[in-house]
């Protein structure tokens, strides 16, 4: 009690702790960011938002530990909302702008777990259980967070937006999160455990190490200022320097050849030029420069600062800058410029005079990047560093960081010279520190939080010893007073020694009386004044003395606390036996057992008794029960509880009317009420129902004791009335039997020979029922045959007990002639001697006139085999021929006799192999019927065959069609010579077409030209040159039309899927001007696509619209409707109608001929070819075509696009 008190002390100061530490450093976070921003350097720089839930998760911790349950439920679901609103921030319409207060998803789920927690524990019953759930999932976002500082696959697992926040926001989550378990603990508290003192306490520790911290890192933030002051100016210092060597020693070369007459010789100029470049490795480039700027002499480490010099040399300014640097006759740095890496470069020069007047300056190449790199390695810089030439970038020691990352904390300026000027800024990343600024703050925080923590638990114990100390007073008090009361208790106890009828005694370790109460006397014959002091071996039997030392050695040792109901057998004064059941406990206190002894003599007794009617009413195969007056069970045997698969538990005390069938209460009832009036209960016969919920038929036996218990005797009849059910129907259904297969049964009795029928025997004979006939007119129903074969089989069997099995024909008493099946047997006595012939008799005559009709069909199936045309054969199983007609033994060349009985295989082997054994074997194994062609060489023929297996085997019909492949041969080659002549059709088709088309075109031109003079023609001149011309564009028309049928097949493209709309598209646009001249109407729907010929579909289309558009009466405006009709999964239906002249149904197939026209020439014109092109198209596109037209009711065309196949493959059109 005193552990689990501290517990929840433990808890309840952790808790508050934790409150006040979130309350603390909340305030912390929002002064930070609403005095010096968020972004300055050392501060915490947590989003606003972290610390506002920081100040409501302290808030509902702390009216929670209070139990104010209803301000509690306010600040969590307060909570809730606004960490919910600050987590979707950015998805939020007004988010962009409160981006400040955003917090980390997972911080978001953290916190939700937390208020979730709180809202738990005070409102649900088991509340506890939520915290359990939520408790890991917390303390895993915290360590993972902690723990993705120092580990980079965990980054994105970090809560806070910066490293520093991270560390201190981590340790918070995994505090909050051990104590989630405890907060329903600590809500549903009895006892406060708190006080003031303890509150102004933790305040006043808590608030001193807050200050503490957030004082430490304002100072962090400015000792870091002036480390980064003292950085920058140092590196600024050491770059003058720097550059000032470097200018020196340029200038030395410079004055070394100013000396010289002109430029330096080569070989001057390598030795010079190339130890400079040894011992300088930032200098990449050393040159001489004329006066217009062209390089004298240069020397580099490789050539692409030779292109670089080139570069710099090609820019506008660099002229005015040399001037500038041989005017002032002192050394430059020019401004950087990065080489193609995109490191930056400088040129450092002095000017030289070799000659009076012509000054040339003296130019080095720098590599900055080389010498501000040697420089801050020199330094222990722990900040990151940028070199700027004005806003220019040229060095930096993290070019990792983006410059919208980067926290600014000093600069300082370097003058090269006096016309140039860099910068040198110190920074770090925005949101980080180094590392003693990041690590020692938080130690320091959680630090004195933790030593707040424990001042807390320390003044909370302090107060709990308090109170302990009163409540033991108040414990003592108490025991006073039990004291008081056990005093009166040994004076009722001493009562009880005196006037107890059970043996009490206690037993010194050495097995001697100590005290005895006055009933040793009646138990023992021994008054306690003989006892005291005496061995209990003076009353125990020597048969129980081992025992009973080995159990007192069990309790003096402490092996057994207390033994209770050992028995001992005692010797009465008067020489008796006194078995005793003894309850025993040693007392160290006393070192002494103390005893209870109670005589059970006559108990053994009526025990023995009661385990021999026991072991009788467990035993017995009957179920057995013991049941009162208020139908409750009282005792039930192993056989009811086996039969109805009921527990004994759950048995006694219940009443048996729960496991007896509802319709048999009364019945029950009935039976209770004859046993109360002095009657006893035999053969009632009642349902019971087991745990399965199936029905026990119980025959049962019932009397009434003098104690009111009724003793009851129950037997299982289940399955005895099942059994004999089922022996009724069996009896039933072999009567039926018995009549549905006319069996009759027949029994002879030897000597006498009387006969013995069932019933169907007379149905058989047609004898009237009852009316048994002896042996000798029995045998008289048999004709004359069947009955001696009959009278010898029954002789025989009559002597020597052979059982005999005849088909006799008999007639029936009304005169029917029938066949039967005669079955019989001998029946001996137990001296072995026939004394009775018995057996069965079985009206046969429908089966024997099957097997007739059956023989019948087979001859007439034989001759049918032997009659057909083709060949055909069976094989069994083992592929052995069992039959062959006279066609296969023409084919095959063999007998019936030297097939019959053989092997398939083995009969023609060179079949093994082929296409013949690989389709029987199939259709053996599938159970499929197979069919095909196939040559079978030994015979030279070729076979068209057909396999049909069965259970008995396979059946093959075949014919020879040697004569069929060689007409198929042979038509194979007349087609082959028809492609040939098809080719050079069109061969010819192209040259004359070509060849007619000239002089037609010859014809026409011609025309034209005296067309034109046609006035100085007469009449008839002019009526016939426009005959001529008519006549020469009819034929030209007729030519290009003959073309487009024969190019049908020949210039054919491969199939596609096409856009019927864009096809249709297009023919309308080409089609444009005839619609208009004729005002035409066309309507059209959306259509399916297809698979087929583009081009040629075009011409389909163009040739149904233009009839549609030709074919129409004077004075009527065409009204044309393109539509699909019946579109399925692969085929669909293009419908173009309209209300033209229309035509008579029987001309249908005429108008797809080529050169067949309904109209006369003059009334319509057109070649009479259009619609046999669309007819061969659409032969080629495997699809059909339908016209419904009647006279002066338009026409319809119905083309049913589907699945073909075509010499490019199978397709959908």
């Amino acid at each position: 009690m005193v552990s689990n008190r501290n517990r929840e002390i433990f808890w309840f100061c952790l808790a508050l702790a934790l409150a006040i530490s979130l309350a603390s450093v909340g305030g912390v976070i929002l002064y930070d960011f609403y005095t010096g921003g968020s972004d300055s350097p050392g501060r915490i720089s947590l989003h606003p938002g972290g610390g506002i839930l920081a100040i409501i998760i302290s808030a509902t911790l702390l009216t929670l530990l209070f139990q104010l349950s209803r301000v509690a439920t306010t600040l969590g679901v307060l909570g809730l909302l606004v960490a919910i609103t600050f987590g979707l921030l950015p998805a939020l319409p007004f988010g962009p702008g409160l981006q400040y207060a955003k917090i980390n998803p997972l911080l978001l789920v953290a916190i939700g777990l937390i208020f979730l927690s709180a809202l738990s524990a005070i409102h649900l019953p088991k509340g506890w259980k939520f915290g359990l759930v939520a408790a890991p999932v917390v303390l895993v976002v915290g360590l993972t967070s902690f723990l993705s500082r120092w580990y980079p696959p965990l980054a994105a697992a970090g809560v806070g937006s910066i490293a520093e926040s991270t560390l201190v926001v981590s340790p918070l989550l995994v505090l909050v999160g051990l104590t989630l378990p405890f907060l329903y603990r600590i809500y549903h508290r009895e006892i406060p455990v708190y006080s003031r003192g303890l509150i102004l306490v933790g305040i006043l520790g808590i608030l001193i190490t807050t200050v503490t911290w957030h004082t430490m890192r304002l100072q962090y933030s400015e000792n870091l200022k002036e480390r980064a002051q003292t950085q920058v100016s140092q590196l600024a210092a050491a770059t003058a320097s720097a550059f000032h060597v470097k200018f020196a020693l340029i200038r030395r070369l410079a004055e070394r050849w100013e000396v010289l007459d002109g430029a330096p010789s080569e070989h001057f100029w390598q030795q010079e030029v190339s130890s400079y470049l040894r011992d300088f490795p930032e200098m990449r480039l050393i040159a001489l420069l004329d006066r217009n700027l062209n390089v004298v002499r240069v020397e580099s480490r490789a050539l692409d600062y030779r292109a670089w010099l080139d570069s710099f040399l090609a820019q506008q300014e660099t002229r005015k800058w040399f001037e500038h640097v041989v005017d002032s006759k002192a050394p430059h740095l020019s401004w950087p410029l990065p080489d193609r890496t995109g490191r930056a470069h400088a040129v450092i020069s002095v000017p030289a005079t070799p000659e009076p007047g012509t000054p040339w300056p003296v130019v080095a190449v720098v590599d900055l990047h080389h010498v501000y790199q040697g420089l801050t390695q020199q330094q222990n810089n722990t900040l990151n560093l940028a070199v700027f030439y004005e806003e220019e970038l040229v060095y930096d020691t993290s070019p990792n960081i983006p410059k919208s990352e980067q926290r600014h904390l000093a600069s300082a300026v370097v003058e090269a010279h006096h016309d140039n000027v860099w910068r040198i800024d110190a920074y770090i990343a925005r949101g980080s520190l180094p590392t003693d600024e990041l690590y020692l703050p938080p130690l320091i925080l959680f630090g004195g939080l933790g030593l707040s923590f424990l001042v807390m638990l320390i003044h909370l114990f302090w107060r709990e010893s308090e109170r302990r100390s009163v409540v033991l007073t108040e414990l003592n008090d108490t025991l006073n007073y039990h004291l008081e009361e056990e005093r009166s208790l040994r004076q009722t106890n001493e009562k009880i020694m005196e006037f107890s009828r059970d043996l009490l005694c206690s037993i010194s370790p050495a097995g001697r009386f100590l005290t005895v109460n006055p009933a040793s006397e009646a138990v023992l014959g021994y008054t306690p004044g003989e006892l005291k002091g005496r061995h209990y071996n003076l009353l125990l039997l020597p048969e129980d003395r081992d025992s009973t030392v080995e159990e007192v050695r069990k309790l003096a040792s402490g092996q057994s606390d207390r033994a209770s109901g050992f028995r001992t057998r005692l010797r009465h004064r008067d020489g008796h036996t006194v078995t005793v059941s003894w309850t025993a406990e040693w007392s160290q206190a006393d070192n002494a057992l103390f005893c209870v002894g109670r005589d059970i003599s006559d108990e053994l007794v009526a025990e023995t008794l009661s385990r021999e009617r026991d072991q009788f009413f467990s035993l017995s195969p009957d179920m057995f029960c013991i049941v009162d007056l208020n139908s409750h069970f009282f005792e039930v045997n192993n056989t009811f509880v086996q039969t109805l698969g009921y527990t004994r538990e759950q048995l006694l005390g219940t009443s048996y009317l729960e496991v007896i069938h509802t319709d048999d209460h009364q019945k029950v009832n009935e039976a209770v009420q004859s046993l109360t009036e002095g009657e006893d209960v035999h053969n009632l016969f009642i349902r019971a129902i087991d745990t399965a919920h199936n029905e026990h038929w119980l025959q049962i036996n019932a009397i009434l004791s003098g104690d009111d218990l009724i003793y009851v005797v129950a037997r299982d009849i289940t399955e005895s009335l099942e059994t004999q059910e089922r022996l009724r129907r069996s009896e039933a259904l072999l009567s039926i039997a018995e009549k549905t297969a006319m069996i009759g049964g027949w029994t002879v009795e030897i000597p006498p020979g009387k006969i013995a029928w069932t019933p169907v025997m007379f149905d058989i004979f047609e004898v009237p029922p009852g009316e048994e006939p002896d042996l000798e007119t029995g045998l008289s129903f048999y004709t004359d045959e069947s009955r001696a074969t009959l009278s010898s089989a029954i002789d025989l069997c009559a002597s020597t007990g052979i059982p005999f099995d005849e088909e006799v024909q008999f007639r029936t008493a009304s005169g029917r002639l029938r066949w039967g099946r005669v079955i019989g047997h001998a029946v001996k006595n137990e001296k072995g001697e026939i004394v009775r012939l018995q057996g069965g008799f079985q009206d046969i005559t429908a089966s024997r006139q099957a097997m007739d009709q059956i023989r019948r069909y087979a001859e007439r199936q034989a001759t049918i085999f032997e009659s057909i045309t083709d060949a055909f054969f069976t094989v069994d199983k083992d592929w052995r021929f069992t039959y062959v007609n006279r066609r296969s033994e023409e084919l095959l060349h063999k007998s019936r006799d030297e097939l019959l009985g053989h092997n398939l295989w083995e009969i023609f082997p060179a079949a093994i192999g082929t296409e013949f054994d690989e389709m029987y074997t199939h259709a053996v194994e599938t159970g499929e019927s197979v069919s095909f062609e196939g040559y079978y060489a030994p015979l030279d023929n070729w076979l068209e065959i057909s396999a049909y297996p069965s259970e008995e085997g396979l059946a093959v019909y075949y014919r020879s069609i040697r004569e069929r492949k060689e007409a198929q041969w042979k038509l194979e080659e007349t087609l082959k010579e028809l492609e040939r002549s098809n080719r050079e059709l069109q061969d010819f088709a192209f040259v004359a077409s070509h060849d007619l088309q000239e002089p037609l075109r010859k014809i026409r031109a011609f025309s034209d030209r005296l067309l034109v003079k046609s006035d100085k023609l007469g009449p008839d001149e002019r009526d016939y040159l426009e005959r001529m011309q008519s006549a020469a564009a009819r034929m030209q028309s007729l030519i290009m039309d003959l073309l487009s049928y024969s190019r049908i097949t020949t210039r054919a493209k491969p199939f596609e899927t096409c856009d019927t709309e864009t096809i249709l598209k297009g023919v309308l646009q080409d089609m444009e001007t005839a619609i208009a001249a004729e005002q035409a109407s066309i309507e059209v729907s959306p259509l399916p696509s297809i698979f087929g010929d583009a081009t040629q579909l075009r011409q389909v289309f163009q040739n149904l619209i233009s009839n549609s558009i030709k074919f129409h009466e004077p004075g009527k405006v065409p009204e044309i409707m393109i539509y699909p009709e019946e579109i399925g999964q692969d085929c669909w239906t293009l419908v173009v109608s309209d209300n033209g002249i229309g035509f008579d149904e029987k001309y249908a197939e005429k108008i797809f001929h080529p050169f067949q026209r309904l109209h006369k020439r003059d009334a319509y014109s057109g070649t009479g070819i259009g619609m046999a092109i669309v007819k061969k198209i659409l032969d080629r596109h495997g699809a059909s075509v339908r016209v419904q037209s009647a006279p002066g009711e338009g026409t319809t065309f119905r083309i049913r696009f589907g699945r073909h196949e075509t010499a490019e493959g199978v397709h959908y059109g």
